[in-house]
């Protein structure tokens, strides 16, 4: 039997899990499970309204400033050289990274803590927040992680997914995510 693909998946979906865990229990007053699985999921469910914004912010922002991202269409046949030669130059290089991802990602996470999180009556001390916020943010990781995961089964990162490279792509977002989140 061939465990390999299994080993991937929990490698990837178990780290955010354990660190919700471990951020859940070191609350003094312990939220209510269910909850903090909700928003969990509801981090994770950020993947359709996300593309979406991003298609509506390429359509429409990216040619009202004069950015070219004619490139992504054909960036998943190119190779890792051919990605570092037509590197964007550093204007759509910033959109691509501040605007296009971080904004709209963190935007929709905050999104849900507004309005999904601030009206539940278990949220009542300033903690609170945090573990919602972190629990929000980990579920967007294990989704992107999957992302990671399918990227390099595809082969874009190259046919080796455990190397501590590739475990390292799936981690440090990870962390990032869980702070973003908590801020």
């Amino acid at each position: 039997m061939n465990f390999t693909p299994t080993i991937l998946y929990l490698s990837t979906i178990l780290p955010p899990i354990i660190l919700g865990l471990v951020i859940w229990k070191s609350d003094k007053f312990k939220e209510p499970g269910h909850l903090l699985t909700a928003s969990f999921l509801l981090g994770a469910s950020i993947g359709l309204p996300l593309h979406l914004f991003i298609n509506i912010v390429e359509d429409i922002l990216a040619p009202f400033f004069g950015i070219d991202v004619s490139l992504e269409d054909a960036w998943g046949k190119l190779s890792i050289e051919e990605k570092i030669k037509t590197a964007y130059p550093w204007l759509e290089s910033a959109y691509q990274n501040f605007l296009r991802a971080a904004f709209l990602e963190e935007g929709i996470k905050f999104a849900l803590l507004i309005f999904f999180c601030a009206r539940l009556a278990d949220l009542n001390e300033p903690m609170d927040c945090l573990i919602y916020g972190a629990a929000i943010g980990l579920g967007y990781a294990a989704y992107e992680n999957l992302g990671y995961l399918n990227a390099c089964s595809a082969g874009v990162f190259g046919n080796d997914c455990l190397e501590w490279d590739m475990i390292k792509e799936r981690l440090y977002p990870m962390v990032m995510h869980l702070g973003f989140g908590t801020i």
